[in-house]
């Protein structure tokens, strides 16, 4: 039986293939051997690649490349400077790994790698750890080092998991603030795992593999812990059928650099073998069934898996298989206009399904179709059950409210009265936007599902308003966010609660309406004039939380004084006049003019500059009487003079209305 997942990896195929392809138009140079294995090395060296230590050994403007294990800092500018083609191998989990080194030494964290200190993967994040990295292999190594904090720990990537579960549980107990990143490649820990799966069902395990392979020296121990007998070759010539003799089953295992070929060697001179063609049904059933364990994958099933390289036409993508799944441009949902690579990118992590295994090929089709709205489907129910939080992206707005993209072609509702916990009089404003929620309702035959932000929203405030209510007292002044405006007011937030500005205390000069003075989302100044925590209300003043204008009225005015204003507002008793910004002073309709006026609106209008004579000055009340009358008053009537002439004789009362006496007389 063939371990799943047997074989190279990802990285060093990957690696082995762009050596072969750059050696067809020149020499390359590569630092450091690909693959611990020699037959592949010799072929690559046939083809005309060359392996060398350092950069010292590559003439200028030659081709290098970098392997999977990576390369330290140096490497890089060093090649840069000569004008080097470099070709990067690094793998994917390796490059991540070493950026998080990079990222957790310049935090100023010591790094504690786990792993060989002589493999040149683990010198290479020593050297991305700028001079911040310790190493260690074992457990009981720990004893030996002085840790400092903070402290991070990160893994080799090709690192046993006891061995990392052991390490991370000793520095967990005496380091609580122990910042540990899980960094072991999934391809490794899948074939370590399958390995052992493995060896603990058989009588032996043959591991192929080079023994200056890290990974194929762990792949023997795991299967010796298992607790099957264990055989280790490098090819086929090294495999002594006696050792197979007596042994009523066999598994197979092989490390990352061993090829396809060597594994198939092995495999066809153990078929070979009298004892091997004389094993029960059982096990021959298994061997003939070799291709399909070999291929380890059935149509249908859904897989995770790593992309390592995006093209206009497809997406590789490392499933932990001898060879990349290959995702093709027909299989993937995209928008009008979209590209493969606009959507995907290296080491970007992907649920799949497999489409179709070409057992001859050894390759794998894959497929996003279907398998995206499935794995969501899945993740909208256990969301539902946990009460976890999800996000999406707002696609509509209706009258009705919202309805947002879920991802994978699934999409789901959320009603006007779930969408906040404030009235929203727009939902287009969430369009296009990202937004988080919790499913309220599922219902999966009709493909219906419910949302709601205001819930989520809720629960995140309502932890915090009992705390916000209690850190706020009356007569306190606070900063806060203009959220609504109404006939009555403004809706201010203080922090996650809403407390009410009256219009009344909007400003010390007459407001109509708050929009006049307001608009929604500034930020205002508020004083707290009303506080009842057990009914979350907060009553609040903008112009409390000023200088109040009537301190100032005593000091400049007096009684007596003739000053100018400015008409506000007519009524039916008279007319105000603002003297200063906050300050309004009355004339009664008395006192408008100094002839009798039916109506303030005869004699002035609201805007009209005037001058008054202040009456009386009441600061407690904040009254102020005025008089117009009294600042213009009526001039004085000049003597009526008499315009007669002297020459004229002088008029009696006989003479003016005598005829009016005779005439009655007469009567």
């Amino acid at each position: 039986m063939l371990a799943r997942h047997a074989g190279f990896c990802r990285g060093v195929k990957l690696a082995v293939e762009l050596a072969q392809e750059a050696a067809r138009c020149g020499p390359v140079f590569a630092l450091g051997e690909l693959v611990h294995n020699e037959a592949v090395l010799q072929r690559l060296q046939e083809q005309g690649v060359s392996f060398v230590e350092t950069l010292e050994q590559v003439p200028d403007r030659a081709t290098v490349l970098i392997r999977t294990h990576g390369a330290v800092p140096e490497v890089f500018a060093e090649a840069l400077r000569r004008e080097l083609h470099v070709i990067d191998t690094t793998c994917v989990y390796v490059r991540r790994l070493q950026q998080l080194v990079a990222k957790l030494a310049t935090e100023g964290k010591q790094v504690l790698i786990v792993g060989d200190a002589e493999h040149p993967e683990v010198r290479a994040l020593s050297a991305w750890g700028r001079g911040q990295t310790v190493v260690v292999s074992q457990v009981t190594e720990l004893e030996n080092i002085r840790l400092k904090t903070p402290l991070a720990v990160v893994f080799q990537t090709t690192q046993r998991r006891s061995i990392a579960g052991e390490i991370g549980e000793k520095l967990k107990a005496s380091e609580p603030a122990v910042e540990i990143y899980d960094t072991i490649c999934q391809a490794t820990w899948r074939r370590q795992e399958a390995v052992r799966r493995l060896a603990s069902t058989v009588d032996v395990m043959v591991v192929i593999g080079s023994r200056q392979s890290a990974n194929t020296l762990k792949l023997a121990e795991i299967c010796r812990v298992a607790g099957a007998e264990t055989i280790e070759v490098a090819g086929a010539a090294e495999l002594d059928s006696g050792q197979l003799r007596g042994a009523k089953t066999v598994g197979v295992a092989a490390g990352a650099s061993t090829p396809d070929w060597t594994m198939k060697e092995v495999i066809a001179k153990m078929e070979t073998e009298k004892d091997m063609s004389q094993q029960d049904e059982q096990v021959v059933a298994e061997q003939s069934a070799f291709a399909e364990v070999l291929r380890g994958f059935s149509v249908g099933e859904v897989v995770k898996g790593i992309v390592v390289r995006v093209t206009d036409e497809e997406v590789l993508v490392d499933i932990g298989y001898k060879s990349e799944g290959v995702l093709p441009r027909q299989e993937v949902s995209m928008e009008g206009g979209q590209s493969l690579p606009a959507i995907f990118h290296d080491g970007q992590e992907l649920d799949l399904q497999v489409k179709e295994v070409d057992e001859q090929e050894g390759k794998i089709t894959l497929s996003r179709l279907g398998i995206a709205r499935k794995l969501k489907w899945a993740e909208v129910e256990k969301a539902l059950q946990d009460g976890t939080v999800l996000s999406g992206r707002v696609k509509e707005a209706t009258p009705a409210g919202l309805v947002v993209d879920l991802g994978g072609g699934l999409e789901g509702f959320m009603p006007g009265s779930m969408v906040d916990v404030r009235y929203i009089p727009d939902f287009k404003e969430f369009v296009n936007t990202e937004i988080s929620f919790k499913v309220m309702e599922l219902r999966r035959e009709r493909e219906k599902v419910i949302l709601s932000r205001k819930q989520l929203l809720e629960e995140e405030t309502s932890s915090r308003k009992e705390q916000i209510l209690g850190s706020l007292q009356a007569g306190q002044i606070i900063r806060g966010t203009v959220r609504r405006l109404t006939t009555f007011g403004a809706f201010v937030d203080v922090g996650g609660i809403d407390g009410l500005v009256h219009v009344s205390e909007i400003s010390w000069n007459r407001v109509e309406h708050p929009s006049q003075a307001l608009k929604v989302g500034e930020e205002v100044e508020v004083k707290i004039i009303e506080l009842v925590p057990e009914r979350e209300r907060i009553g609040l003043s903008i112009r409390q939380a000023q200088p109040d204008p009537w301190t100032e009225v005593a000091r400049k005015f007096k009684p007596g004084d003739a000053v100018e204003g400015r008409i506000t507002r007519l009524v039916n008793f008279g007319a105000f006049v603002e003297l200063i910004p906050g300050v309004e002073g009355l004339v009664h309709i008395s006192q408008l003019a100094n002839h009798h006026v039916k109506q303030p609106s005869e004699v002035v209008s609201e805007g009209q500059d005037v001058k008054v004579k202040i009456l009386d000055i009441n600061t407690a009340a904040k009254r102020v009487s005025l008089s117009m009358r009294e600042a213009a008053p009526r001039s004085k009537k000049e003597p009526v003079q008499q315009h007669v002439s002297d020459a004229a004789p002088a008029l009696t009362l006989g003479d003016l209305f005598g005829d009016l006496f005779n005439g009655r007389k007469g009567e």
